[in-house]
């Protein structure tokens, strides 16, 4: 009996482990201008990453950009440049 319990006790820990875990290694490579900038900047709601490449050669323009003259829709990231400069990595524009 006590076998028993502790096998169902060890099943329900690896299940809810599992609930937590990352489903798959893309989900775990999900970049932050996919989830949070993509779906505006598609060249109809706002400038798109191509443009955006484009306009802004470095990080350091794509920055100053954002912090000075960025929208409303921007308010998210003005209070952190850190997190300015990840997304303008992950679009590609030069140090």
């Amino acid at each position: 009996m006590k076998t028993k319990i502790l096998f169902l006790m060890l099943f329900f820990v690896l299940l809810c482990g599992s609930a937590f875990a990352p489903q798959s290694s893309a989900l775990a490579r999900t970049t932050f201008w996919s989830k949070m900038c993509a779906s505006c900047h598609d060249g109809n709601t706002a400038i798109s990453k191509d443009a955006i490449r484009e306009k802004y050669q470095t990080i350091d323009v794509f920055t100053e950009a954002v912090l000075k003259k960025g929208g409303r829709c921007m308010n998210i990231l003005k209070n952190d440049e850190s997190l300015i400069r990840k997304v303008a990595k992950e679009i590609g524009l030069k140090e």
